[in-house]
């Protein structure tokens, strides 16, 4: 097989971010990039132990600035700048795209603490106007896009999505408040929701409990001038125009930790999720062994990457698991069908993913697929089925952490477009992303073998791990995934 040589500096450089749209890029001085969830206290330092400096109500706007070491409190102020203080991550929902991990760290306290403002007296009731919560319920909107159960549950079935920015309706909980029963305020779809997932306008515990169980209606999102469909079941709201202006180019390599990422790994924690278990999704090049499982066998060269050692180290064994939810041919809808689940270890009625989650029970997932899918798929089902992919894993309490995915030479417009989807769906559930699609790009061939699509094998096993030598389409692939969840296991899983 013909080697492929390359220019270590232009590739670092790539790593780093150093072309343009590397670097991350603070959010703007006065726009919000967090809210608050529920009423909570400002506090004059990081931790419950700091005075209060006034109680702020749901749904305030804030400009957050810096962090404590550990990530789970931020400084802060009110977007109006009456307040500045000290506010517990889990209580707030982020600006998509926001990462709390990039803020600096900070041991500031702040002055000026005082008793909580007395409530208001409450008003005497009042008809509700059209589009406000009638009394009893509460109000409340879903950042991202989400699943709508028919019960308090993921086991459940899901029986639509909500999209992002719907108005909700809140009636009930279930008995420990981390599910609500609620609809679109707007009409249609009603059913149980996350309720970590939901921006609530007032406290969950109000809610009456519920046990109620909820049927899908007879149709969820009818199809219509915008929607296509698949045997009968509607696509979504797929807008190729949404997908042409991303700039692959642009895109970072290297993932980065999203406060959506920390949401999920905490419902992952509550669910029993192994912190210290990757979970590998995708086709042929994330079943072969060249990717990572060397690293979990100790055969691999760091060069100037020592600082991996420590994520190495943390997913350890799971590096080297073989996976139920990769297999040489699968596509994104393979991944998802019941059908290609292995008879010999997945129970009945479950998908490959299903059946990986439950094996292994990962806390994240590395997700590629796109190669074999462009030949097969059009865009709309590519789309489809990669979103159902990551609503799984989210309702699972599992970080999908997505891929772009190596050219394919014989179709390279097709390439694009479907690495720009890759990209899209990512930026909508506010996800960690690898650009591998642009890391490759580096390299003689874009890093494929001489097929035009296979991700370029080194001669030697060493030079598949040896990251201080990165010129074969898997020894880049295993550096910038080691780098990605070393970034999201430091800002989202500590």
């Amino acid at each position: 097989m013909k080697r492929m040589a390359i220019g270590v500096v232009v590739i670092l450089a790539l790593l780093a971010g150093a072309l343009p749209g590397g670097s991350p890029r603070p959010a703007a001085a006065q726009s919000p990039n967090a809210w608050t969830s529920y009423d909570m206290n400002l506090r004059t330092g990081p931790g419950p132990d700091h005075a209060v400096v006034t109680q702020l109500p749901s749904n305030t706007p804030l400009v957050l600035e810096a962090r404590d070491e550990a990530v789970t409190w931020f400084l802060g102020r009110t977007a109006d700048g009456a307040y500045r203080g000290w506010l517990s991550g889990l209580y707030l929902t982020y600006a998509n795209g926001f990462s709390g991990a990039l803020l600096p760290v900070s041991s500031e306290i702040v002055e000026g603490a005082q008793a909580a403002p007395p409530a208001p007296a409450e008003p005497a009731p009042a008809e509700p106007s059209e589009g406000e919560a009638p009394a009893g319920s509460l109000s409340a909107r879903s950042p991202n896009n989400m699943n709508v159960r028919g019960g308090p549950g993921t086991t459940f079935r899901a029986i639509g999505t909500l999209a992002p920015g719907t108005t909700l309706t809140l009636e009930a909980r279930n008995a420990d408040g981390t599910w609500v029963l609620g609809y679109a305020t707007s009409g249609g779809m009603r059913g149980w929701l996350a309720a970590y997932l939901l921006v609530i306008n007032g406290s969950v515990e109000s809610l009456p409990v519920s046990a109620e169980t909820v049927s899908a209606p007879a149709s969820i999102a009818p199809p219509s001038s915008q929607f296509q469909t698949l045997d009968g079941m509607a696509l979504g709201g797929y807008n190729p125009a949404r997908v042409e202006g991303i700039n692959l180019m642009q895109v970072p390599i290297v993932a980065r930790s999203t406060a959506t990422a920390r949401n999920i790994y905490l419902a992952g924690r509550a669910l029993g999720r192994n912190p210290n278990v990757l979970a590998r999704v995708g086709d042929c090049s994330s079943e072969h062994w060249y990717w990572l499982k060397p690293f979990a066998w100790g055969r691999y060269n760091l060069g100037d990457y020592t600082n991996l050692q420590a994520v190495i180290d943390h997913f350890g064994e799971s590096l080297a698991y073989d996976s139920e939810a990769t297999h040489n041919g699968y596509n994104a809808n393979a991944v998802i069908a019941q059908e290609w689940a292995n008879p010999a270890v997945c129970q009945r009625g479950e998908s490959p993913l299903t059946c990986e989650y439950r094996l292994h029970n990962a806390s994240v997932a590395v997700i590629m697929f796109g190669t074999s899918d462009l030949l097969v798929m059009t865009p709309y089902e590519f789309d489809y089925n990669l979103r159902r992919m990551v609503e799984e894993s989210i309702d699972a309490g599992v970080i999908p952490i997505l891929s772009t995915f190596p050219g394919h030479k014989a179709d390279w417009d097709r390439t694009l477009f479907y690495n720009k989807i890759v990209v899209r769906v990512a930026w909508d559930y506010d996800l960690p992303l690898i650009n591998l699609f642009r890391a490759l790009e580096a390299l003689p061939n874009s890093g494929l073998e001489e097929d035009g699509f296979h991700l370029g094998e080194p001669d030697v096993e060493a030079d598949a791990t040896n990251l201080a030598n990165p010129q074969f389409g898997y020894t880049v692939r295993n550096l910038v995934t080691l780098q990605s969840l070393d970034a999201v296991w430091r800002g989202a899983m500590r």
